[in-house]
């Protein structure tokens, strides 16, 4: 199934969308967090209605991993201004909240510029190693749905700096929209893996994610790239913090990102 079919939704009344978790986003204990959000993403965009305004700001919080199976997300319009609407919503399996979301859909806008987000020099995606030549194991669920280069020379278990780059495209050309942004935020093994060879898990507690342009104006064309970069720079008492960046291949940023996971 393609991407646009594992966040399909339906509506089932009013606010109310119904969709079914796929297994094909899975992690370890449950299903990417970064696709739960792209769920949400779709949500909003249906339940505005309205092209005009695009997705700039979504932070969802993790209550509890879903099962695989039907799931709803209820959805609520809190403040329609007359360039940026803020809504709310939650994911519902069962009777029991999976996860709760707030987010900011805007109109574009124009006003004062300034740049210096430079991405990382990089080798091209062509001479990059798949993301398994740096990452023992079999392939989760989650890296099948995508192609994954890594820009990095860090390897798992290295004890090196946690921080990473990445080169990710849908092995299946479509549009670049929020949704496929919002799970690429987090599409990827957690930076801090390349400090250790123990065993970690790094549940995510919530994810931000700030999508920094005009996305229908951004060059997209078949065979594209994106270029990514994941640093992780404190933890302490079972948390840890991973913040992101996602450039297109000019080298426009076009999304960050920022998570709060728990280390144990």
């Amino acid at each position: 199934m393609s991407f646009d079919d594992d966040i399909r939704l339906s509506g089932i009344g009013p606010g109310v969308y119904a969709c079914e978790i796929s297994p094909e986003h899975w992690v370890v204990a449950g299903p990417n967090g970064g696709y739960l959000a792209a769920l949400v993403t779709r949500a909003g965009d249906l339940h505005l209605g309205d092209p005009s305004r695009s997705l700039r700001s979504l932070t969802v919080h993790y209550l509890r991993p879903p099962r695989v199976g039907p799931a709803r997300i209820e959805g609520s319009i809190e403040q329609l201004g007359r360039s940026v609407a803020f809504l709310r919503f939650t994911m519902i399996q069962g009777e029991k909240k999976i996860l709760l979301a707030t987010g900011a859909w805007a109109m574009a806008r124009s006003g004062f510029e300034h740049g210096g987000w430079v991405a990382p020099e990089v080798r091209p995606p062509e001479a990059c190693p798949e993301l398994e030549r740096v990452r023992e194991g079999e392939a989760l669920p989650i890296h099948r749905q995508w192609e994954i280069r890594s820009a990095s020379d860090a390897r798992f278990g290295s004890g090196g700096t946690p921080d990473l780059s990445w080169w990710v495209r849908p092995p299946i050309h479509r549009a670049l929209d929020a949704p496929m942004l919002v799970a690429i935020a987090d599409a990827f093994p957690p930076p801090i893996f390349v400090t250790s060879n123990g065993p970690m898990a790094v549940p995510t507690l919530d994810l931000t994610v700030h999508v920094r342009a005009n996305l229908d104006r951004v060059p997209w064309a078949p065979g594209d790239w994106l270029l990514t970069r994941f640093s992780t720079r404190f933890a302490s008492g079972g948390f840890l913090e991973e913040d992101g960046a996602i450039w297109t291949t000019q080298g426009h940023l076009i999304a960050h990102s920022r998570q709060l996971a728990l280390s144990v």
